[in-house]
């Protein structure tokens, strides 16, 4: 009983060590010894050298494992060699170097990377790309303790690869941001085409354009902590080559300047030779075909120069004042070729060889004008609601650009919601509009200028608009007053620096009639809305003129009035109405206008009465030259 007893707990513990370091201890039951003896008998010389062998083997492979696990803790901090992280090399260093170089790195860069793609260069922020570093993290990721036998065979034979910089990054995120750069550095392919020299066609070859690839965001994940990063770019085909545009030169482009073309409109043919319609021909891609293009603006002008009389022009219908009535004056539709329907129509005789087959038949359309005799009937232009004028002067070249410049304002029509110009209406006023040198106000003083005077038509045009009740957009005074004009309620205008602008508030037309003949007389027609009555204020604020002697050639000379302040008030009554709707307040500011003497100051103790003679007026200004470009001083 004791033998069998011995022989059933004998065992032979094998320490071992797991990857926690734990002991762990193996039992391996003896299998019964053939002599029959039990464990503790001394065993047979064989029996002997089995134990000595298995015991052997298991010290070799605890030494194995033991040489395993301290490989795999002494290289637990350390990076394989060769690895890179977004394109920098962390291969060998500790996590705590590898963090410091790639912190180094991303510093660099200042939020910015260079992207370059054949030959084009860009620099774009990091955050616009989704990219940036956690190096900690990526040291972290690098290192560590691990028993996987392939990362621990890197670590310590090397050969570790590239490594992301963001693992949960999508190239989506990366491509977004690309889409700028790739808009820049892409190269559109280049279509072939046909092209005339004269009436001769060329074929010009096709290039290949270039993008970005596709796997672009991967080339900038795999480099970008270098700080520049080439971008990969693929050819990209155009739609037509050199051997279509070959075909299309022969099949349409040389036929199409082979021989006259005949245009027939109406009863009336136009023969054009190819070197008449050759410019109007191109050609052009569509639907990835080349094709015959006609610019039927230019060749619609090439037929019109032949046969002037095939197309009229329409006539906008306008207004007249009879017996101090407006009337309406009927437009004309005008006879057109649409250009449109002529390149149409001639695109497919044009690739016909036979003369007799080069024939296009193009129809003629009606021109409406752009304001219809209907349309002038519902403006609401049905009478008089202002009216105003203003004295001449006996300067003939003054009153002269006053004719022009009523010639140009008559007859404006101006529509609800817009805004007069006087500059615009008028342009600068040139000697090749006829417009003459007469007084302007300059720098407080006169001067010949031309268009001189013209500042009366504003005047006259603003009383217009002041008594009209419309809205006064802009309007300046004189410098200094002159006195053929009311107090406060006048204008004076400058090319291009002052203006007279007023404003159509009303739900009508507003026509302006203008004429010189003894007066320069302005009349508004249109929908009376308001009664309106003006009240002029008291002087106010008197400022004395000086004297000032002016020798100098084209000296005009001028009398000596004060300078003041004066308001003018306009009062809104609707027609037939005593109840005030609103008042508007205008401030007039006058400078005194100094006495100019055409001629050298005199000395001191030379008298008074040698002094030039200057007639001076009974009133003021009252003879002075009224002056016309307003001062852009004041």
């Amino acid at each position: 009983m004791q033998e069998s007893s011995r022989s059933t707990d004998a065992t032979q513990p094998i320490p071992l060590v797991q990857a926690d370091d734990a002991p762990v201890v193996v039992h391996h039951p003896e299998p019964p010894r053939p002599d029959g003896a039990g464990p503790d008998e001394p065993a047979p010389p064989a029996s002997r050298s089995r134990r000595r062998g298995a015991v052997i083997g298991a010290a070799v492979a605890g030494g194995a494992l033991a040489a395993y696990l301290g490989a795999a803790w002494l290289n637990s901090d350390t990076v394989a060699d060769g690895t890179t992280v977004a394109g920098v090399a962390v291969g060998g260093l500790s996590g705590r170097e590898a963090q410091a170089r790639l912190d180094e790195a991303y510093t660099k860069l200042d939020g910015r990377i260079t992207l370059t793609a054949s030959g084009h260069e860009q620099a774009v922020r990091t955050t616009d790309l989704g990219l940036t570093l956690d190096a900690a993290a990526v040291a972290d990721r690098l290192t560590g303790f691990t028993l996987n036998p392939a990362r621990l065979w890197r670590q310590i034979a090397g050969g570790g690869g590239h490594e992301d910089a963001q693992p949960g990054l999508a190239d989506g995120t990366v491509a977004e941001g690309l889409e700028a750069f790739g808009e820049k550095s892409a190269q559109a392919p280049k279509n072939a085409t046909v092209v005339f020299d004269g009436t001769t066609p060329e074929v010009r070859e096709s290039a290949e354009g270039y993008e970005i690839s596709p796997d672009a965001p991967q080339q900038v994940r795999a480099g970008w902590l270098t700080g520049a990063v080439e971008v990969p770019v693929r050819a990209k085909a155009p739609e037509v080559d050199t051997a279509q545009a070959r075909e299309v030169l022969t099949e349409q482009a040389e036929p199409a300047v082979s021989a006259a073309l005949t245009v027939r409109v109406g009863g009336t043919d136009v023969e054009l030779e190819p070197e008449q319609f050759a410019p109007s021909l191109s050609f052009a891609v569509k639907d990835g075909e080349l094709t015959l293009a006609v610019d039927g603006k230019k060749l619609r002008k090439v037929v019109l120069e032949q046969e002037p009389g095939i197309a009229k022009a329409p006539v906008d219908a306008g207004f007249t004042v009879r017996n101090g009535s407006p009337e309406v004056v009927p437009g004309r539709d005008g006879v057109s070729i649409a250009a449109a329907t002529l390149a149409e129509k001639v695109r497919g005789p044009l690739v016909l060889a036979a003369a007799d087959e080069r024939v296009a038949e193009v129809p003629t359309s009606a021109q409406k004008p752009e304001l219809t005799t209907a349309e002038a009937g519902k403006l609401g232009v049905k009478e008089r609601i202002s009216t105003f004028s203003t004295d001449l002067t006996a300067d003939a070249g003054r009153t002269e650009n006053l004719r022009i410049a009523a010639r140009t304002v008559n007859g404006t029509v101006v529509m609800p919601g817009e805004t007069f110009s006087l500059n615009e209406v008028l342009g600068q006023r040139t000697p090749e509009k006829g417009y003459n040198p007469a007084p302007a106000i300059h720098g407080g003083r006169l001067v010949q200028d031309y268009g001189g005077g013209v500042s009366q038509m504003a005047t006259t045009l603003f009383n217009n608009v002041f008594f009209a009740g419309l809205e006064d957009v802009y309007h300046k005074p004189h410098s200094f007053y002159i006195s053929r004009y009311p107090e406060g309620r006048e204008a004076t205008v400058n090319w291009p620096t002052v203006d007279l602008k007023w404003k159509n508030d009303t739900e009508t037309a507003v026509l302006v009639e203008a004429s010189v003949g003894s007066q320069v007389t302005v009349s508004f027609y249109g929908t009376k809305y308001w009664d309106i009555t003006g009240a002029r204020g008291a002087r106010s604020n008197y400022r004395a003129p000086q004297t000032h002697y002016n020798p100098a050639a084209g000296c005009v000379p001028q009398s000596a009035s004060p300078g003041f302040d004066v308001s003018n008030t306009r009062t809104f009554r609707k027609p037939g109405s005593s109840e005030v709707v609103k008042t508007e307040t205008f401030h007039a500011v006058y400078n005194a206008e100094d006495r100019v003497i055409c001629a050298p100051e005199p000395k001191a103790e030379e008298p008074e009465t040698d002094e030039p003679k200057i007639d001076e007026p009974d009133e003021p200004g009252a003879d002075r030259p009224a002056t016309g470009e307003g001062d852009p001083e004041d």
